[in-house]
Formats: structure tokens, sequence, C-alpha cells
């Protein structure tokens, strides 16, 4: 049976003479790296420079999407939600900064819609933008395609 024993470094004169056996600095690795991969995913939230029209929840930006897919300008879409709400939800957006917090697909109506959600900062406040991808409807001949 061999028995390691723990390493001592001396450190050179001048310096605190202190031992330190390999346990120690392996623990003082270990814990560098933990401290090392949690700064690295705190630091994972990537900021963009986003704009245009968001809405305070995804149900108003279906139906601001749902209005710009009849037809209607971003202005009148949104005045149309925001009057059916009888608040302000839906508003257009200077560049501002925001983190993305995930992109959903919905489908609804024969619609299909990808929303993004996005807080912005500093306010920390999530807004709803997104687009209509296309429809699901079922043409009745090869002709109206």
């Amino acid at each position: 049976m061999i028995r390691l024993e723990p390493l001592e470094v001396q450190m050179p004169e001048g310096f605190v003479s202190t031992a330190l056996t390999l346990k120690k600095l392996g623990l003082v690795a270990v814990a560098g790296a933990v401290c090392l991969a949690q700064g690295a995913s705190a630091g994972g939230d990537t900021t963009e420079r986003v704009r245009g029209y968001f809405c305070d929840a995804k149900a108003d930006q279906i139906a601001f999407l749902n209005a710009k897919a009849r037809g209607e300008s971003e202005i009148m879409a949104a005045n149309r939600v925001n009057k059916r709400l009888a608040r302000m939800s839906c508003a257009p957006y200077l560049p501002a900064t925001a983190v993305p917090t995930g992109d959903h697909t919905i489908m609804d109506g024969g619609l299909v819609y990808k929303l993004q959600s996005y807080v912005f900062l500093p306010e920390k406040v999530e807004r709803w933008s997104g687009t209509v991808l296309g429809s699901l409807q079922v043409v009745a001949k090869e002709q109206d395609i």
C-alpha cells in the first residue's frame, strides 16, 4: 500500500512563509472555477437595441398583429387595441435597450405568429413584439394560390 503525503510548497524568502498543501490548492482552484462559471452565466444576458411597436401583453400583441394582417397600418392597429383595452398597451418605441427573454410561435385564427418577449432596461418591464409568419387557411382550388 502506497501512502501519499501532502506536498508542501515553501514560499521564497520575503513572502509570508506558509505551507500550502495540494488539497488546499485544489479547493482554491475549484472555488475559482465555480466563481468564473457563475460570472459567465450571469453575464450571459445579452442586451439589444430594439425599436418598433411593442405591447404590454402577449394577447395584446396578437390582436395588434391580427389588425395589421387585415391591412391596417401600425398606428391604426395600435389605436384599435388600445381603445379596446381602454388603456395604453401598444406603442412605438424608439431605440431602447432590452434583454430578449424568448421566442414563441403561436397559431391563432388560422394565422401563425412569431412573438418575442423583451425585458426593457432599466425599468425591467416585459414587452412583446412580433410578426405574422403566414396563414394556415386551406385554399379551395389550386387556381386560388
